[in-house]
């Protein structure tokens, strides 16, 4: 066999040891962990939280559940426990309360400056190079986790004939879902009271 000249320096610098190997270390190898056969247990099925959709959309009610009747030799009906379906959420009550004045937050994306505007459910507001109207403005009752709801249309004032730039619902604990505005402004739920 013939070895080049580099790797037959290599191997004298090595001492003829194959790469990764020193003459005064060994290396332990830890044994491999015992193999169990056990059944993998599976987890329970994560469902998600239950949460009123926002206000003003349609709910539509279950059926009641049936209750099974059964008919005995005497002719007397008994009635048994009621059917239950494992695939229906519970439904929750979407009692919002109503509000007269929407508290806006604003913010001047220019000047990077930040306002407040108080509107009257029902009428309209000027605020930059926008007219914003509110149609309702809803809270959760008191014993449900707070939140607030707004629903307004923003429009530009430079064209009122043209589509708005946002109509629908703005729900405070979700601000990212909505963004509402413009170039130059941007609002955001505060209260309404």
């Amino acid at each position: 066999m013939r070895f080049r000249a580099p790797a037959t320096l290599l191997l004298s610098l090595t001492g003829g040891l194959a790469w990764g190997q020193a003459s005064n270390t060994t290396v332990v190898v830890p044994p491999a962990p015992a193999i169990v056969s056990a059944p993998l247990a599976s987890p329970a099925p994560v469902s998600p939280p239950a949460s009123p959709p926002p206000p003003g959309l349609v709910q539509v009610q279950p059926p009641p559940a049936s209750t099974a009747t059964t008919t005995t030799a005497g002719g007397s009906s008994t009635t048994g426990a009621p059917a239950t379906t494992a695939d229906t959420a519970p439904i929750t009550q979407n009692d919002w309360v109503t509000g007269t004045i929407a508290q806006l937050g604003v913010l001047d994306k220019v000047d990077g400056s930040t306002a407040k505007v108080s509107i009257p459910v029902g009428s309209q507001a000027k605020v930059g190079d926008l007219q914003v109207s509110v149609q309702s403005c809803v809270n959760r009752p008191p014993g449900q986790l707070p939140d607030t709801a707004i629903f307004l249309t923003v429009q530009p004032l430079s064209d009122t004939s043209s589509p708005p730039l946002f109509r629908g619902w703005m729900v405070r604990s979700t601000p990212g879902a909505t963004v509402v505005g413009d170039a130059g402004e941007t609002f955001r739920v505060m209260g309404c009271t």
